[in-house]
């Protein structure tokens, strides 16, 4: 997973289908973008799903600082598409960006884009494996993970207004437990807690994207984080 690949609407890659379902959950689709050194800014996408295709506008999608991994959710894609074509800019230089049947969790180059090296990125991935909270006014605990792009370790920080030791589960995209951690209450109503990227035995688990979920009484918290390799 997440190996380097350059793409552009002349190079073809073979189709990698990838589908996660858990019950009746609905298939999600993402993007994320990587600018590194440049400046990405993209406002239109088009997903490109056999025999038809969607257009969605992504304006804010981008950034110019290269410390940042920016993600945009294409909702209602049913299967895994053909192709994705992002209109945008890249250096104020605006033309299409072709990715023809990305396989999921891989970088791919936005090309052609000239040197300076290192060049934009962008990645794709699905998953239905773990359902994050679809209502904004739903209560639940405060959750927050930091960073959310992961090299090394995260920090995890959740509310926790008694003395309990609150655990919070890491999962795979595909919903299977990873790790679980144990949460150290602190004197300021938040419990925390660091993960190195390793499951629960020690081992660095591969790069991709992973869901951190924290359960109370009535309230589910899911935040979903991106580990980079």
């Amino acid at each position: 997973m997440n190996t380097k690949k350059c793409c552009c609407g002349l190079a073809l890659v073979v189709l990698s289908f990838v589908a996660f379902s858990v019950g009746n959950a609905e298939t999600s689709f993402y993007g994320v973008i990587n600018p590194h050194a440049h400046s990405v800014w993209i406002d239109t996408a088009i997903v490109a799903v056999p025999p038809a295709g969607d257009t969605f506008a992504t304006i804010g999608w981008g950034s110019d600082d290269s410390m940042i991994v920016d993600t945009f959710h294409f909702p209602d894609i049913a299967n895994w598409p053909a192709m994705v074509t992002l209109l945008g800019t890249v250096d104020g230089i605006r033309m299409p960006y072709m990715f023809a049947a990305p396989l999921g969790d891989s970088w791919y180059d936005f090309m052609p884009v000239p040197p300076p090296l290192p060049m934009p990125e962008a990645m794709f991935y699905g998953t239905t494996g773990v359902e994050e909270p679809r209502s904004t006014t739903q209560p639940r605990p405060g959750l927050d993970v930091n960073p959310s792009v992961v090299t090394a370790q995260m920090t995890v920080r959740l509310a926790c207004p008694g003395p309990d030791r609150p655990v919070v589960e890491v999962f795979d995209a595909a919903g299977n437990l990873v790790r679980s951690l144990n949460c150290t209450p602190g004197t300021n109503g938040f419990a925390t807690a660091t993960w190195h990227c390793e499951d629960g035995l020690g081992r660095q688990v591969p790069g991709g994207i992973y869901f951190c979920r924290s359960a109370a009484p009535g309230a589910v918290a899911v935040r979903k984080v991106l580990v980079a390799r």
